[in-house]
């Protein structure tokens, strides 16, 4: 992403600048800001993954097969380093959010002109990783625990199955002394 800052919209503030200073030092000088222009400079690489990861989303477990199957004959270039991740986090197997993090480990801190670019985009995916991760732990632990209530439910049950027989035996057979 890139700033620009219009040369007018400079210019006008130094006229401005130049007439408050030119002024008699008993008015309070006024300065007019304009805001800045900001231009929001698209990297093709950037939208190219954005839209990948959006694909991703679409596409059924054997096109995520064939994309990664596409993908490891790839080359090792950090763009791909990030599909690879996407890809993990897409299929989402046991361990395959960590095996994304992971991949985009090295991009967080490497140098150069791609990685520094695609670094920002590293760091997002990562922390939305890590969210999905603590997610998916804290949903595995009340799962656990509702499997924990659904045997101690089962087990009353059995126990109240058997004090219900033993009700039902004890109402069948005669009392004592009773003729027959």
């Amino acid at each position: 992403m890139m700033t620009r800052i219009s040369v007018a919209a400079m210019a006008a503030s130094a006229l401005l600048l130049s007439a408050c200073a030119t002024q008699p030092a008993r008015q309070t000088p006024v300065l007019v800001q304009t805001p800045p222009r900001v231009v929001v400079v698209a990297d093709p690489q950037l939208t190219d993954l954005l839209a990948y990861q959006s694909a991703l989303r679409l596409m059924t477990p054997s096109e995520l097969a064939k994309a990664q199957a596409d993908l490891a004959k790839a080359e090792h270039a950090p763009q791909n380093t990030i599909r690879r991740a996407m890809l993990h986090a897409a299929v989402r197997g046991t361990g395959d959010l960590a095996r994304a993090q992971a991949l985009l480990e090295p991009l967080l801190t490497a140098t150069g002109k791609d990685a520094q670019l695609l670094a920002p985009l590293a760091q997002l995916l990562s922390s939305q990783y890590a969210e999905l991760r603590r997610q998916e732990d804290s949903i595995d632990k009340l799962n656990a625990q509702l499997r924990d209530a659904q045997r101690r439910i089962d087990l009353l049950n059995e126990k109240l199955e058997a004090l219900k027989n033993i009700e039902r035996s004890l109402s069948v057979r005669p009392a004592a002394g009773a003729p027959k």
